[in-house]
């Protein structure tokens, strides 16, 4: 008999928190944030590395993960997951400390009349670099590069596309290493620089024809074999058009496309921002999307409790909701990613980030994801956003006592 008490308890041993997820944690940059802490339904807890990585074991095949940082005073939690690997958004933080930043000088033949450049450093590996716009007169420019603290030297290209009003004239790249607390370095575009002539084609875009009371869209050079952050503004357009033609660039390298990023918003507060990739020469509509519509608790409603419930309506087509609470006093934000249309107050759970009195609150909708898994799975392309519309809705505010 003891010895199968033995065995009993040596399988229950091996059983007990059996399965391992292996996960990563990214900040709204899509760069790894270390040192948040993790908390699993069932008990467990852990902590992401230098690289946004962590291991977290639990006994629970379906299970909530909550992220928190008290430092920020920021929290996230995910319900109902089964993925193994699960690649989660820490929302409410960009990059801005475990970062290394370095800049780079570009020297470039002075721009004729008439004409101006884009100037930006791309990389297949975690980068952040601003759009530099050069104008005509201009040779210089000095462009700010960010990557990860943990990593000494990332390797890329700085390119400079050249246009006119009515046409793209001249495309050059030039490949280089970043290092970490390097010297200063430049980079000289002249007649040995490797070039191309990129061609020009158009992009026809009709804006919703709904009546928003903003509306607008950009048109993005999106390079599928860089990450995500490697897209060149090449239009910004606001206003109640009918329809536009947007020149483009027929040809560039490194897996070439557009993305097209529609927005409209109302005077309530609710808005859409939607994202779709074509290549030049398309017509495309922008769909008209229609936020959630929150239910309850009303606008400024005092006297919420741990069990009062917030709900909200579908908006439109199928997706994942992304609920911000945010405290005014002490200053917290915490999100919660559901597929759920109500929840009850998180305040509870929420580890001290919630703990003042008056609140803001919305949805956001993420479509077309059918669970919160198809959300966190990781992403096939390093530069697939994975969603093709946010719907966020109005903001509403309460107060858990009157004063």
């Amino acid at each position: 008999m003891k010895k199968i008490i033995t065995a009993l308890l040596f399988l229950a041993s091996i059983n007990a928190y059996s399965h391992t997820i292996s996960g990563k944690v990214l900040d709204e940059r899509y760069f790894p944030v270390p040192n948040v802490s993790i908390a699993i339904s069932g008990g467990n807890s852990a902590s992401t590395g230098s690289d946004g990585k962590f291991l977290i074991s639990t006994d629970d095949w379906t299970y909530d993960l909550l992220l928190y940082d008290l430092s920020s005073n920021i929290g996230v939690l995910y319900k109902d997951l089964t993925v193994k690997n699960p690649e989660l958004i820490f929302f409410g933080l960009n990059a801005s400390k475990n970062i290394n930043t370095e800049f780079v000088k570009v020297e470039f033949p002075n721009i004729p009349s008439g004409r101006s450049a884009i100037i930006k450093f791309l990389a297949e590996d975690v980068f952040s670099c601003e759009d530099v716009f050069a104008t005509a007169g201009e040779r210089t420019k000095v462009v700010n590069i960010n990557f990860p603290s943990y990593v000494t030297r990332l390797n890329g290209r700085m390119i400079y596309l050249e246009k006119t009003p009515t046409s793209y004239v001249k495309y050059l790249e030039y490949p280089m290493t970043i290092n970490k607390e390097g010297y200063p370095q430049t980079v000289v575009f002249d007649s040995l620089s490797y070039g191309r002539t990129p061609g020009t084609s158009s992009v026809t875009i009709y804006p919703p024809a709904f009546a928003y009371d903003m509306k607008g869209f950009s048109v993005f050079a999106d390079f599928l074999s860089q990450h995500r952050n490697a897209e060149l503004t090449l239009n910004v357009t606001e206003g109640d058009i009918i329809s536009s033609k947007i020149i483009v660039p027929q040809n560039l390298p490194f897996g070439y496309r557009l993305k097209i990023e529609g927005r409209g918003g109302l005077k309530n507060g609710g808005s859409f921002v939607s994202n779709t990739y074509s290549y030049p020469g398309a017509t495309y509509n922008i769909g008209t999307e229609t936020a959630p519509k929150l239910d309850s608790p009303q606008d400024k409603y005092w006297g919420v409790s741990n069990n009062t419930m917030f709900s909200w309506d579908w908006g439109t087509g199928t997706g994942i909701y992304v609920v911000h609470y945010h405290g005014f006093m002490p200053v917290g934000d915490f999100y919660v990613v559901t597929r759920e249309r109500e929840l009850k107050n998180p305040k509870g759970i929420a580890r001290s980030i919630l703990e003042g009195n008056e609140y803001s609150w919305e949805v956001s909708k993420y479509l077309t994801y059918t669970s919160v898994d198809d959300y966190v799975k990781p992403r096939m392309f390093a530069n697939d956003l994975g969603y093709k519309a946010v719907l966020t809705s109005e903001m509403r505010t309460f107060r858990i006592n009157p004063f």
